[in-house]
């Protein structure tokens, strides 16, 4: 079993959202990304493990994308959102990458849904938001992902579907 095969079989048993999971390592693959380090982590970020856990069974490299953009769930809400900030703003290319692909995943699945209005405006509001800490990141580092290009764009047509300001980076 490769790597990334046994990190969709621990996400499995994890109760992660595998189709959801897919996508993000679709959009990974379609960008360039092929490190199986980096697509592990798109299962493994919504697996609800905890750093020692992923650090154990997939190494160093794998527990620090994730845990650079999952949110700790032991610290109050308030306290969760200003700490995820932080570390959406110190996460490393690799993250940065697995969490625009998130994005991109989120903005599909919000155009597609039928979800209520108000729900939907929510969803969109948090994904810019955390494009927006993302913003310098993506700036600093977009030449050394090219396809990079492809995933902004579709975030902006979904913006603009939903007759919001796009995303200009």
């Amino acid at each position: 079993m490769t790597i990334l095969e046994d990190a969709e079989s621990f996400a499995r048993i994890r109760n992660a959202d595998i189709p959801f999971c897919k996508s993000i390592v679709f959009r990974l693959k379609s960008v360039g990304v092929g490190d199986e380090k980096i697509l592990c982590a798109a299962y493994l970020q919504n697996a609800g493990s905890n750093f020692e856990e992923i650090f154990e069974r997939f190494g160093r490299e794998v527990a620090i994308i994730v845990a650079s953009i999952a949110k700790d769930k032991s610290l109050p809400k308030a306290a969760q959102d200003e700490q995820y900030v932080k570390q959406l703003q110190n996460a490393p290319w690799e993250s940065v990458l697995v969490k625009l692909c998130e994005i991109s995943a989120n903005m599909k699945f919000i155009k597609e849904s039928d979800m209520s209005r108000t729900k939907r405006t929510k969803l969109l509001k948090q994904n810019m938001h955390h494009l927006n800490i993302l913003r310098k990141q993506i700036v600093e580092n977009r030449a050394r992902t090219p396809g990079i290009e492809k995933l902004l764009d579709g975030v902006n047509e979904t913006l603009l579907y939903f007759k919001q300001r796009p995303l200009s980076i």
